[in-house]
């Protein structure tokens, strides 16, 4: 024992035992853990990074499944001017789908909105055109007339938050889109059959629109904004509207409508598919693989 009950000051060797002389072997190794380290966080970083960019799920909406009658399920809604034209207008549940005749003096169709202005489900998406969104609908045009060039028995009108849109006319062997300059005149067309059935997709991006017809692009063009039209009811100062039906006295059909549905965001997407987490599992696969060989690698 040293003064005052302290041990003794110890030797230089026990100090030197206690710090050791620099080991190069070991510091080789600490600086391949240091670099394998460095390799985890930066696996880990890109794994995170693809969950993260990941888009979200998607809002899919089946606005009318093909079963019974549109407006007796929860998103569209049925409305004709029968009882003020004095046309007729009707229609009935066929198999897949509803059938809709309307004659040259009706208007008759499907809406997201009521007669009196109002959605008919407050839940209704908003359809923001720069997030992008898409309506899906089947459809067989078995038999159209018009007698103006400039209306169709079947037409089908997109419109975004920002009332920004399109309107399409469907001939059984044309489909064209209304202008808005002068307003509602044929613009755009492409000639083919629509009498169907077919399934169309009518995707709005930004400042413009593209109809597929099974899965090919068959027309595209500018949005138009119809909001200068007036009348006692202007449907085309709605935001998010939607219309499939027959909106003129100028012309009639008889058509087939099968399953509509209404994705609300181009930005998001479904759910992962078994793919995309096979793809995940691969890449935590490889990233467990490296390490272990690091490891392996910096014990020897």
């Amino acid at each position: 024992m040293g003064f005052a009950g302290f041990p003794t000051i110890p030797t230089i060797a026990a100090i030197q035992f206690v710090f050791p002389e620099p080991d190069p072997a070991r510091d080789l190794r600490d600086r391949k853990a240091a670099s394998v380290l460095s390799s985890l966080s930066k696996s880990l970083a890109v794994v995170f990074f693809l969950l993260l960019v990941t888009p979200t799920q998607a809002t899919i909406i089946s606005l009318y499944n093909g079963a019974g009658l549109p407006a007796d399920q929860l998103w569209l809604n049925y409305a004709d001017n029968a009882a003020l034209s004095g046309g007729v207008a009707s229609q009935s549940p066929v198999t897949g789908g509803v059938r809709l005749l309307t004659d040259a003096t009706v208007k008759a169709g499907y809406s997201n909105y009521t007669p009196s202005q109002s959605l008919k489900n407050s839940a209704f998406p908003i359809l923001n055109r720069h997030h992008g969104f898409e309506l899906n609908f089947q459809a067989a045009l078995t038999a159209e007339s018009h007698s103006s060039n400039d209306r169709a028995g079947f037409s089908v009108t997109l419109l975004s938050d920002d009332l920004y849109g399109i309107e399409l006319g469907f001939w059984s062997s044309r489909i064209w889109a209304q202008s808005d300059s002068p307003l509602f005149q044929q613009a755009e067309a492409t000639n083919l059959s629509a009498t169907g059935p077919h399934n169309y997709r009518l995707r709005v991006l930004n400042n413009s629109y593209t109809l597929f017809q099974s899965e090919t692009a068959v027309l595209t063009g500018q949005l138009r904004n119809y909001s200068a039209f007036s009348g006692p009811v202007n449907p085309y100062s709605l935001n998010n509207f939607l219309f499939l039906g027959d909106n003129t006295s100028s012309a009639s059909a008889d058509l087939q409508l099968g399953p509509v549905s209404l994705q609300s965001s181009l930005l998001s997407v479904p759910e992962p598919t078994p793919p995309f987490l096979l793809l995940i599992s691969i890449a935590a696969t490889a990233v467990s693989t490296r390490l272990r060989k690091k490891f392996h690698s910096a014990e020897k």
